[in-house]
This record gives structure tokens, sequence and C-alpha cells, in this order.
């Protein structure tokens, strides 16, 4: 692949590898859920902390990885999906590119308060929210966007054979 690729050529060319990569991004997305469905309650308040840390570590590289990940999917898969879909500046793509923006300010919240005084409570409360915004996200590819990729993938397969 060249950068000078067209998309629809780039995304063909890459699109097992971005599955491969979407698809453990979700499972990671999904044990952060999970590790956040903790019930605080049943724990004394220091184990906040402790809590915290441990969702962090995994929080942190995750978010570095679907931050590169969208960085491929804005040059492959948007744009091919854009002319596969109706919708234009108010379609499914304008949506995602939004969630990423909104997922972008939550997320520079969350290192703000996890960086600063904020309590560990907060700061998850703060993470969260991304999750949450970032959960979206992936049901939004899912449910349309990613279908629409694949029917493209399908016409060109079957136009190549």
């Amino acid at each position: 692949m060249r950068p000078t690729d067209p998309p629809l050529l780039t995304w063909y060319l890459s699109h097992d590898q971005w599955r491969e990569e979407h698809e453990a991004l979700h499972d990671r997305l999904l044990e952060l859920c999970r590790m956040m469905k903790w019930n605080p309650a049943n724990y004394d308040y220091p184990d906040w902390e402790t809590h915290h840390q441990a969702v962090r570590e995994k929080f942190i590289p995750f978010m570095r990885d679907w931050r590169n990940h969208l960085s491929m999917e804005r040059k492959t898969l948007y744009p091919v999906t854009k002319t596969a879909i109706c919708g234009g500046r108010i379609g499914p793509v304008s949506v995602l590119e939004q969630d990423e923006r909104i997922a972008g300010q939550f997320y520079e919240a969350y290192l703000e308060a996890a960086e600063g005084e904020a309590s560990p409570e907060d700061a998850l409360s703060r993470l969260l929210q991304v999750l949450m915004i970032v959960a979206e996200h992936f049901r939004v590819e899912e449910e349309v966007v990613v279908p629409a990729a694949e029917r493209l993938m399908e016409e060109i397969e079957y136009s190549g054979s």
C-alpha cells in the first residue's frame, strides 16, 4: 500500500488487518467495561485507588491503540463508506467522526483529573464517560458502517471473479 492509493484500494488491501485490529480492540473495550462494573460498595474506600490504577493500566494503552486505529479508519473506511451510505454531513460516518472528537475531549478531561488532585472516584467517573462514548462508537460502526463496507468488499470480489 502506498499513501497515494485511493481509499477503496487501501481499504480492500488492509481489510483483514483492520478486521483483526477492530475485533481485538472491541474485546479490550468489553474487558474494560467489565472492570468498570466493579461495585465499590462492597469494599472499603481505600480500594477506589487500587481499582482506578488497575483499570488505568489497561485503559491508557487501549486509548492509544484505539486512536491509532481511528487514524487508519479516517483514511480508508470512512471515505469508502461515505459514498455507500446515505446521510452526507448528518450520516453515520459524520457521527463517528464527531464521537471521536468528543471521546478525545473526555479523555483529556480524564487525564487532567487522574494526574491532578481528583479523587479516584471522580477519575473513574470520567474514565467511564470515555468508555461509554467509545462503546457507542463501536455500536454504530458495527451496525451501519461495517455492513456497508463488507457489501463493498463482496462487490469487489464478485466483480473480480
